[in-house]
This record gives structure tokens, C-alpha cells and sequence, in this order.
């Protein structure tokens, strides 16, 4: 009895165990970083302003976090607009690992650090800036995407 109990279950196990096993190594790519991806308008004639803004805000703060380990790069993707309802603009995040963006109390007051830091370079200029957002861009949402590597 003891001896069939056993059997029974190393043959559950390996049941259990070989399909996960072989799901893992049947994909056809190895996986990269993850990166976060934010979709932009902006308004007629004012692209320029937006990238200035941003130049003293976004790409500040994402300077100090590649300084600070928080992300691992950064970019800025300038094209036209397909049409009315498109974006031009794609700001780009670069993370190790989606446990990257899992909360984490140390790593969040190294974020609000930076966002001090720059508001304190800035002044009012910060206020200012970011408020004028809202009135010259357009934000078509968020996107989530991990880079992966075909084998």
C-alpha cells in the first residue's frame, strides 16, 4: 500500500511538473526589460512648448532615476500624428523587471525625492509648467510592454 501511495504520486508530480517545464522552454524568445510606454498628443503649434516642459520636468526626473538605480534608461519618440485621433509623441521608461514597478517604500522616497528636487530647482516655473500641460497635450494612455529577444 505505502509503496502504490508513493507511486502514485511521483506519477501526479511529474505529471504536473512536465508540461510547465515544457511551456518554458517552447517559447520562441527570451525575455528583456520591461518598458513603460505613455502616448502623447499635443496641440497645433505648441509641440515645441511641450518638449521644453518636459525637458525640466519628465526628462529631469528620469535623469536622476537612472543616476539613482530606479530605472534602467529612457526615451522620447517624436513622429506625426496618423490622423486626428492619434498621438505623436511616445515617452518611454526602461525597467530591469516588472518587480521594478511593485511598491516598495525605499524606492518610493527615492521617487519623491526627485519630484522635490525638481520642484525646488523650478520654483513656481514647476507649477506652472506641468498645469500648462493639461491645456497643450493630450494623453491617449499608458502601456506596459517587456522587450523580448527571438531565439
Amino acid at each position: 500500500m505505502k509503496n502504490s501511495c508513493v507511486f502514485f504520486l511521483s506519477v501526479l508530480l511529474i505529471i504536473l511538473l512536465f508540461p510547465i517545464q515544457n511551456l518554458a522552454q517552447d517559447t520562441p524568445y527570451d525575455v528583456g526589460t520591461v518598458w513603460s510606454l505613455s502616448f502623447i498628443r499635443t496641440g497645433v503649434n505648441v509641440e515645441d512648448d511641450y518638449l521644453k516642459g518636459i525637458k525640466n520636468t519628465w526628462e529631469a526626473s528620469m535623469k536622476e532615476a537612472v543616476k539613482e538605480g530606479l530605472i534602467k534608461s529612457y526615451k522620447i519618440l517624436l513622429g506625426q500624428a496618423a490622423n486626428q485621433e492619434d498621438f505623436n509623441i511616445i515617452l518611454m521608461i526602461e525597467y530591469e523587471k516588472l518587480a521594478s514597478l511593485d511598491s516598495d517604500p525605499v524606492r518610493d522616497k527615492k521617487w519623491e525625492a526627485i519630484e522635490q528636487k525638481i520642484k525646488d530647482k523650478m520654483k513656481d516655473e514647476y507649477q506652472k509648467t506641468v498645469q500648462n500641460y493639461e491645456i497643450i497635450r493630450q494623453w491617449f494612455g499608458a502601456k506596459l510592454m517587456r522587450e523580448i529577444y527571438l531565439k
